[in-house]
């Protein structure tokens, strides 16, 4: 298998998953364009499968290439069709358009397919590269006036589109396709229909791999727009699996570059090509785990400072199940960097440590004066500051729940690597403390 074909292949898995996804994704006012848009990249990857298919054949495997060769071109024939469909469906006049182009494909199919010799007079397989000797005449340049055709009639429709959209977001998902579609078009029709008709055949996986990456490359738009909107789990991993083999294809060009550079090799083998793949595919799919150690490898060795975006995402997790309080106070003490932190709720103390605390000094600490309204640290007495004292303790605050309501108290040791706190450590404590405290939720899910 050549790179060209894993290429073909793996793009065309993302030109389908990003044209499922935009179709779930969409509302129901754009899911007539966006079924469309689904079609067409359907019909992308069966235009990228065939060729890939049709340019590995062996010698040998003269009974397939027909069949093959005929994908090829109905299956561009009707993703034109599809794309039109997309970029005009919303108009009258569109809809005509789109009907009309769809007529003409299966008329010149049917034609095509009871006598191919108008389009191909045959083909040749060999180790130099397959070929198909297409028929100069008129069937042949009637498919190219139809892909320009539909290329133009899309390219003025997704025009009009975007001058017509108030929303920016939308206007720049659109200038993003036509960007892409002009691009596209202007390769195919090099690649795809004047050099296989004159020069050579070899180059027609231009077209197919250009348009997928216009596809991926709009769903990418869409995305970053915001223009649907992604909240289901599955389609979330589905997104994801999107961004791993855009990943996996662009270390693919990378890798090739590189190879046929350092080496002087035009084509590395099937078995070099297929590790390489396999290889940064698990490396991708490792990329969640990786990324999260690393985030908790730096927020530990960070004693200067909180990550406090690191904090907020683990308690925001941790709010999805049940709560071991001591596993809290744990990941807060390392992650925040304090000595110690805990939390006295219901007379009973939840430590990240061993605190040899009296249930007395416990009771003294929970009987501390309540703190004004909004602010969550409290005022000891000399009393109770002494306790705190003998105790390595700095601080305590109030947990309150969503009515405002205390219902327990957090106590912090030393800040590590300080002396004493700094104005940054109570404000960026106050603002956990608060998530905290709404993580807790007063008793529900509080485990000893």
């Amino acid at each position: 298998m050549s790179l060209t074909s894993i290429l073909l292949f793996a793009t065309s898995v993302l030109a389908v998953l990003s044209g499922f996804s935009v179709f779930v994704g969409a509302s129901k006012v754009d899911r007539a364009r966006m079924t469309w848009f689904f079609a067409a990249a359907i019909m992308a990857a069966l235009w990228s499968v065939a060729i890939a298919l049709f340019l590995a054949l062996p010698a040998g495997s003269e009974a397939s290439a027909p069949a093959l060769i005929m994908m090829i071109y109905i299956a561009s024939a009707v993703m034109m069709v599809a794309l039109l469909g997309f970029a005009g469906w919303e108009h009258w006049y569109g809809k005509v358009l789109t009907v009309c182009a769809a007529l003409a494909v299966v008329i010149m199919s049917t034609i095509v397919l009871n006598n191919t010799s108008i389009l191909f007079a045959g083909f040749t397989l060999s180790n130099q590269g397959n070929t198909v000797q297409l028929v100069n005449g008129v069937v042949y340049w009637l498919y190219m006036f139809f892909f320009v055709l539909n290329s133009c009639l899309a390219w003025f429709f997704i025009l009009q589109h975007s001058r017509r959209t108030r929303m920016k977001r939308v206007r720049q998902g659109d200038y993003v396709l036509l960007v892409g579609l002009v691009i596209t078009g202007a390769l195919s029709m090099i690649s795809d229909l004047v050099l296989p008709l004159f020069v050579r055949y070899d180059l027609i996986w231009i077209g197919p791999l250009a348009l997928s990456a216009t596809l991926v490359a709009f769903y990418y738009a869409i995305l970053r727009f915001r223009i649907i909107s992604i909240s289901s789990t599955w389609l979330k991993t589905l997104s994801y699996i999107v961004l791993l083999v855009s990943g996996a294809v662009i270390y693919m060009l990378i890798f090739y570059l590189i190879f046929t550079a350092l080496f002087k090799i035009p084509n590395p083998s099937t078995s070099i090509l297929v590790l390489n793949f396999l290889m940064i595919v698990i490396v991708l799919l490792l990329m969640p785990l990786i990324n999260e150690v690393n985030a908790s490898m730096r927020s530990m060795i960070s004693v200067g400072q909180v990550d406090i975006a690191y904090v907020i995402k683990k308690l925001n997790h941790v709010a999805t199940r049940n709560i071991d309080l001591r596993e809290l106070a744990s990941f807060l003490a390392v992650h925040l960097h304090f000595a110690y932190i805990g939390f006295i709720i219901n007379g009973k103390l939840y430590g990240s440590k061993s605190l040899a605390m009296s249930a007395e000094e416990i009771l003294q600490i929970t009987r501390m004066k309540p703190t004004a309204r909004g602010e969550v640290w409290q005022e000891p007495n000399k009393g109770v500051q002494k306790t705190l004292n003998d105790l390595d303790l700095k601080a305590v605050a109030e947990l309150r729940n969503a009515k405002g309501k205390a219902f327990g108290q957090i106590v912090v040791g030393k800040p590590l690597g300080k002396s004493s706190f700094e104005r940054r450590d109570l404000i960026q404590l106050e603002m956990i403390i608060n998530l905290v405290a709404t993580v807790i939720d007063s008793e529900k899910h509080i485990r000893a």
